[in-house]
């Protein structure tokens, strides 16, 4: 798909590079000046490290303006729009709505407290919002005193997003839109059409222009397009991660229907082998966010004499049920082959520490060992 020419978009130029009794050789030179400005390196932005030690990734402007684009093609942000900045700019998806505005025209605004996500859109008279899954389920216990009343698009990614919880969200007529992204593609890759039914708000949505998507034969999700980024940034210098035809491996698993909607399944290196059998967390967790008073679930392995590794799983329960390790493991063994079914059930880790906007695997598996200990 064709994309405008780099010399007529107004963000990438200064006023003074071409004035309107430009010759010819100034206007050239203003193109070439535009199209350095879009190759120039932009930004460094940390992956979240959920599973690994975060790395640096370094986009170019090019990159952050091709995501823009894509994106407002499918949810229009502009003139007398109002974007609620409840991410932080240090994440893909908080910083893709400022290059969203500078693109589409739509205003930032800056809650005063992200406590008070509800009163802010409120205020302001929002109309525009991304969240994380754990953002909604808390929204969605705050009576709405007029809230969602300007409110036209709602975006609700940064990891999987609990069934029951978009189920909700559709019985409230909230207008979200589900997507799929990642720090390297400069933040959303798939996203569902404004007006999606449940059926497809349960999937990832489908690829938005200027990105290409493929599932490889082991599952794994593989990306490139105008949005992927120059490469990992590290003491020796800049390191392209992409294979010869210029595909970047997610990391993610997952598949296509014939509808071309994506379905995200896991991480392919939170999988792990028990007693010769492949367990995917993600599988059990979906599991688990099915049953009512759930509200986060994150499962992880720990060693085990016979097995090698077996589950266990942490939890967050809502305020009102009881915790009721039976009731959840009979629920789990309607779902799940029994080899799947979690050793142990843990309640969520309030203490624990968790900076960025998805939990840390890595400290959920440490604190797993501990408690196997005592």
């Amino acid at each position: 798909e064709a994309a405008p020419e780099w010399q007529s978009l107004h963000i990438l130029q200064l006023p003074d590079l071409a004035p309107a009794t430009a010759t010819a050789p100034a206007l050239a030179l203003a193109a070439a000046t535009a199209t350095a400005t879009a190759l120039a390196p932009a930004t460094v932005l940390f992956t979240s490290g959920s599973t690994g030690t975060p790395k640096a990734v370094l986009h170019r402007f090019e990159n952050h303006y091709f995501n823009a684009l894509g994106a407002n093609r499918n949810m229009p942000f502009g003139p007398g729009d109002r974007w609620l900045l409840a991410l932080p700019l240090y994440h893909a998806g908080g910083l893709a709505i400022l290059f969203r505005a500078l693109l589409g025209g739509g205003a930032v605004v800056i809650p005063g407290s992200p406590q008070q996500l509800a009163a802010s859109m409120e205020t302001f008279q929002i109309t525009h919002v991304s969240l994380v899954a754990t953002q909604l389920y808390r929204l969605l216990q705050t009576p709405d005193a007029g809230w969602s009343r300007s409110l036209r698009a709602m975006l609700i990614g940064g990891s999987a997003v609990p069934e029951p919880l978009i189920r909700a969200a559709v019985q409230r007529r909230l207008p979200i839109f589900t997507t799929y992204g990642c720090t390297e593609m400069a933040s959303q890759i798939t996203t569902t059409a404004p007006g999606a039914g449940l059926e497809r708000l349960l999937t990832s949505g489908r690829l938005l222009p200027y990105r290409q998507l493929k599932i490889a034969e082991d599952g794994e999700i593989l990306v490139r397009g105008q949005t992927l980024f120059a490469g990992y940034l590290d003491r020796t210098g800049l390191h392209p991660a992409t294979d010869r035809d210029g595909w970047f491996a997610t990391g993610d698993l997952g598949y296509l229907d014939a509808a071309g909607y994506l379905h995200v399944t896991g991480r392919k290196d939170n999988m792990f082998i028990s007693g010769g059998e492949n367990i995917q967390p993600e599988e059990i967790e979906r599991a688990l966010l099915r049953l009512d008073g759930v509200v986060q679930a994150l499962v992880v392995p720990v060693s085990h004499a016979e097995f090698g590794m077996r589950p266990v799983a942490f939890l967050q329960m809502r305020a009102g049920p009881d915790w009721q390790p039976e009731r959840i493991m009979a629920h789990l063994e309607r779902h799940l082959p029994r080899f799947k079914m979690p050793d142990a059930l843990y309640p969520w880790p309030q203490e624990l520490q968790q900076p960025g906007i998805k939990p840390n695997r890595r400290q959920f598996a440490r604190l797993a060992r501990e408690m196997k200990l005592r």
